[in-house]
């Protein structure tokens, strides 16, 4: 029987300084989600699951975990960016813009800002900057991440 090998990811060569990722579908984080993620994590911030704190404090709502706003927009790229990587090797200049609250829905887009080869000729660094939007297309998240990515023919 026949198999279909299916192939995902880039690999280093694939990717090209300037390109824009647009990544897909996107997500809406639930309140549930939020409640849940925060509970898990240990993060017992009241502003995350408790709405009179929050208003207190001069938000509309429940705020979305701001982690788990870091979770979602990582994840949306890495299909695009990170699925042949060998290890990923951090986040850099992460600054978060607008709040995020239950019912809003996520989306990312990656640029790739630099690559380069490294000692070891069957991988390379790529660097990204990842940027996350609310269903508005205001910006809610900006980071940059360097990626350590397998060569597709090494020298």
């Amino acid at each position: 029987m026949a198999v279909r090998r299916i192939e995902h990811g880039h690999y280093f060569e694939d990717f090209e300084v300037g390109h824009l990722f647009k990544h897909h579908w996107g997500r809406t984080i639930t309140e549930g989600d939020n409640s849940f993620f925060s509970s898990v994590t240990m993060n017992f911030n009241p502003s995350y699951f408790n709405r009179e704190y929050a208003q207190s404090l001069g938000y509309k709502n429940v705020v979305v975990n701001h982690m788990l706003v870091m979770n979602v927009v990582f994840g949306l790229s890495v299909e695009d960016l990170s699925e042949r990587a060998i290890a990923h090797l951090g986040y850099e200049k992460m600054k978060w813009h607008e709040t995020v609250y239950p019912g809003d829905t996520i989306t990312s887009e990656s640029m790739v800002l630099s690559k380069r080869d490294t000692s070891r000729p069957d991988r390379g660094v790529v660097k990204f900057r990842t940027t996350g939007y609310n269903q508005r297309g205001e910006k809610v998240l900006e980071y940059e991440r360097p990626v350590l990515i397998r060569k597709r023919n090494p020298a």
